[in-house]
């Protein structure tokens, strides 16, 4: 079965240039089904960056911070790499329903990272160091990430695996779904440790700044607080 948006696209690349030759003034437009799928994507657009905004307030939010959440959310774009590799892997066109996937992707991958930094910040009220808490993040919730989104791509393997015309159209929008939350597990357990740590040392860097400025005493290295920073 041929996607929609390849014909578009045959069309535009040998049809049009085609007309255009014989005929100098004609005038092509957009119309049917595929006008309808380009103003759906606009639309989608829009939405995706609402819905980004809103995750963002949800997260900064309980946590207290204006930079934990860009930590957390920082693996949404590798969902979507992930959703765009999966989809040349598996031979799977790209389509209107693979973009709905990808938005859907947005809020799901966030998932695993925002158990991570939560647990790391739960470890630091009960008195742990910087360093030892985010290790202890990272190796107590190993095991649940990554179930998680075993279990999720093994669930979506009977979507992907059917070919009947029923079911084509959202055969795009599992592949998005089970190949970006896969990829950006993996990606959520090596970046947000690491961007963790950068973010609370460039905070304490701003501190020490601040400290400086006011002739106060210095403040004491990241591994040594007892709270995350708040409002940072």
């Amino acid at each position: 079965m041929v996607a929609p948006e390849e014909v578009a696209e045959s069309i535009r690349q040998e049809l049009i240039p085609e007309l255009r030759a014989t005929f100098s003034d004609i005038d092509i437009t957009t119309g049917g089904e595929q006008e309808e799928r380009m103003t759906a994507l606009d639309g989608l657009m829009v939405g995706a960056l609402f819905s980004l905004v809103l995750i963002f307030g949800l997260l900064a939010i309980p946590l207290r911070s204006y930079l934990q959440p860009l930590v957390i959310m920082s693996v949404i774009p590798f969902g979507a790499v992930g959703a765009i590799v999966g989809h040349f892997i598996l031979d799977v066109d790209l389509m209107f329903f693979s973009a709905l996937g990808i938005v859907a992707l947005s809020g799901v991958v966030v998932n695993a990272s925002l158990v991570l930094v939560d647990y790391a910040n739960r470890q630091r009220r009960e008195g742990k160091s910087l360093t030892e808490s985010i290790l202890t993040a990272c190796l107590v919730r190993f095991r649940p990430i990554l179930l998680t989104s075993v279990t999720t791509f093994v669930g979506l393997i009977p979507l992907m695996s059917t070919s009947t015309p029923a079911t084509a159209p959202f055969l795009p929008m599992a592949v998005s779904l089970a190949c970006g939350v896969l990829f950006a597990t993996f990606i959520t357990l090596m970046l947000v440790p690491c961007l963790y740590l950068v973010v609370e040392d460039v905070l304490f860097q701003k501190a020490r700044f601040s400290a400086w400025l006011g002739n106060k005493p210095a403040p004491e290295r990241p591994d040594t607080l007892m709270q995350p920073s708040s409002g940072g």
